[in-house]
């Protein structure tokens, strides 16, 4: 299950919730971290005993907060919204009066903040317009011809994200001809290429994971045995690890 495909492929009410539920593996998904709820299982939750469905929303809560914390916390280049607007609307959502909303966003007066909301209310109106037309677009696109997502965490969105699924498909053939478990033949020049090879060397990285460097190393070596140092470079510089500052301990991104 990949679960950066899963959270851009959610549902409203999935995306509001913050779980997906996969048919093909009958579990409940987080869809911020990934962690999994298989049906039919009871999990217990401090003293609890709770179906996966509800585990999983349990989880949410206690290990995420609101998903609107969460997707407020988002980068503008993926919701669109300033830091005004996500104070705004963090401040609407608690019910803060318009009075304590001036206060908290430092100027403006009560018809400011007012009219503030009135816009976002106009901006939701066109969003939903633009993501129907947009739905219909795709619907007449080969499943092929459809973009690859862009992770979260990319520092810079630009044209080197722009690759359809076929595209992607054709570069993993090329560069990784034994098996999509490597080794790569190399990395590309060509910036729109490394990035693709290196979403899919993040793949063999599990979410919510801390792994050592030494453990980090393995597994690059199944890509790359001589350059596996170069290759964890670019994958921390694209944004799909992290790291503490002292470089002993990564995670994954995305």
């Amino acid at each position: 299950m990949n679960i950066l495909d899963s959270f851009y492929n959610a549902s409203f009410s999935e995306l509001k919730q913050g779980y997906a539920y996969h048919a093909d593996t009958e579990s409940y998904y987080c869809l911020v971290c990934g962690e999994q709820f298989e049906e039919g299982i009871v999990y217990q939750v401090d003293t609890r005993l709770m179906e996966a469905h509800k585990a999983v929303a349990e989880h949410i809560a206690k290990k995420h907060g609101s998903m609107l914390e969460y997707l407020l916390g988002l980068d503008k280049k993926l919701t669109g919204l300033t830091d005004l607007q996500k104070q705004l609307i963090g401040a609407f959502a608690a019910g803060t009066s318009d009075a304590d909303t001036v206060t908290l966003t430092g100027g403006g007066s009560a018809s400011t903040i007012r009219n503030h909301r009135f816009a976002l209310k106009e901006k939701a109106k066109q969003a939903k317009l633009f993501l129907a037309i947009m739905e219909l677009m795709d619907g007449g696109l080969p499943a092929g011809q459809k973009f690859v997502p862009v992770h979260r965490t990319a520092p810079l969105v630009d044209e080197r994200y722009a690759l359809t699924r076929d595209d992607y498909n054709a570069l993993l053939a090329k560069y990784l001809p034994q098996g999509l478990a490597g080794p790569l033949t190399g990395l590309p020049r060509k910036e729109k290429r490394k990035a693709a090879l290196l979403r899919h060397v993040a793949t063999a990285f599990k979410k919510g994971r801390k792994y050592k460097e030494t453990e980090v190393n393995e597994l690059l070596r199944r890509f790359m045995p001589e350059e596996f140092v170069t290759l964890r470079r670019y994958l921390v510089d694209y944004g799909f690890l992290n790291r503490e500052s002292d470089g002993s301990t990564y995670w994954l991104n995305v």
